[in-house]
């Protein structure tokens, strides 16, 4: 790693040779380089895509809290100059308070910790038919096959899609998480194409009242009204997308990457074996170890200062969350160890502020509902081959994880 100085229209900064910019520095492992840049430059300038970096918890902490200094509303990921500036107005991830605050409380209520704790019994029983269906002789790959399914079934339900659509909307799914990667992008935009047909049949079904009395989200969104007017379809489509992909793939990638931390630190994995009631603490601790989700992006709207660096109106910051999450100030010596008895763990893998993850209580739910059942039936999981990651700098998710699942004997 380099560390240099660049001077563009601004005082000297400093700048890194680390790609940060690039899916496969995400794809690889990131967090050598980001505990030497934490240590050295945890505010670092990126000169091929022109944003700011942020390595350090109270830093990104800070973003999150201050919508008013560091907005949404010009997108939320990684600069990429080849690309037009994104326009999405009217999605929930996109917007600033006051806005924010009014299109978030219309689906708050379908997140909340009490609507979550009533959806266990579904959760359990998706599970159950999930690990009934394993067949110990062959080979699965773990991401599509074992932690997928259920991510996606909650919601294609809390969407509304109907059961005879439901083995369709995973196949579309598993494709869509892929649009990041270059490896797989063609195949992906096909199913966001066939998804967006999808959805919007959902939505007109509704509209025209072909569909009615449905307690579902696009349902309840349909007939919902922010200052006295009816959100569009365009709003709608926003919300489901976004229910879609950070519904399924941050989920999946939890249960995935979880259990992969799991395996590479065989004495964590027999404590929890040893010790179920572990299983609350051990999810926060893949959540923390794993941060399924990199970085969001915020635009500054006025000139602030960052730990002595110019942060000037108009730059993008880049809050790296897998950094932030193995801060030495925050999570001490240990930062880098696995420890799923770790307490307090304040990590913020679902983000912070305004925009902390809407899901969290139900992804928290998904993952622990799935390691009880899969552990207790299958307590030995063995990787096969090679795992591979997507090339996606937001969600490098897990592409190959060939597993083959051992009960006792």
């Amino acid at each position: 790693m380099c560390l240099t100085s660049s001077v563009s229209g601004r005082h000297a900064v400093p700048t890194t040779t680390v790609p940060l910019h690039s899916p496969d520095f995400y794809a690889g492992d990131p967090y050598p380089i980001y505990r030497e840049l934490r240590n050295t430059t945890p505010v670092v300038w990126n000169d091929v895509t022109n944003f700011w970096a942020l390595l350090k918890y109270e830093d990104v902490r800070y973003v999150s809290g201050h919508p008013h200094i560091f907005s949404s509303t010009k997108g939320i990921t990684i600069p990429d100059p080849t690309q037009p500036e994104p326009v999405q107005e009217g999605n929930l991830i996109f917007t600033d308070p006051p806005r924010h605050r009014q299109l978030r409380k219309l689906i708050n209520s379908g997140f909340s910790r009490r609507q979550v704790q009533l959806l266990e019994p579904k959760v359990r029983q998706i599970v159950k038919d999930i690990v009934d269906s394993v067949d110990p002789s062959r080979e699965y790959e773990f991401a599509e096959e074992i932690a997928a399914p259920l991510p996606t079934r909650m919601i294609a339900e809390m969407l509304g899609a109907p059961p005879e659509d439901w083995e369709q909307f995973r196949a579309w799914s598993d494709a869509a998480v892929g649009t990041a990667d270059p490896d797989i992008e063609l195949d992906s935009m096909v199913a966001l194409g066939e998804l967006y047909e999808y959805f919007t049949k959902l939505i007109a079904a509704r509209r025209s009242g072909e569909v009615s009395g449905q307690d579902d989200l696009l349902s309840i969104l349909a007939a919902a009204e922010v200052d006295g007017e009816r959100l569009s379809d365009a709003d709608l489509l926003n919300f489901s997308f976004l229910l879609l992909v950070a519904g399924n793939e941050t989920t999946r990638n939890l249960i995935a990457l979880g259990t992969l931390a799991l395996i590479d630190h065989p004495d964590q994995f027999a404590l929890l074996q040893s010790n179920p009631l572990l299983l609350p603490s051990a999810v926060e601790e893949m959540l923390r170890y794993t941060s399924p989700v990199t970085h969001m992006a915020r635009r500054a709207t006025e000139d602030i200062e960052i730990r002595g660096q110019q942060i000037k109106a108009g730059d993008t910051v880049v809050m790296l969350y897998g950094a932030a999450n193995r801060d030495e100030e925050i999570f001490g010596p240990t930062c880098e160890e696995f420890d799923i008895t770790r307490n307090p763990n304040p990590h913020i893998a679902f983000g912070a502020g305004e925009h902390a993850c809407l899901g969290a209580q139900l992804a928290r739910l998904e993952a622990r509902v799935m390691f009880e059942v899969l552990l207790g039936a299958y307590p030995t999981i063995e990787l096969t081959g090679d795992v591979s990651r997507l090339r996606a700098t937001m969600v490098p998710g897990v592409k190959r994880m060939p597993v083959r699942l051992g009960a006792d004997n």
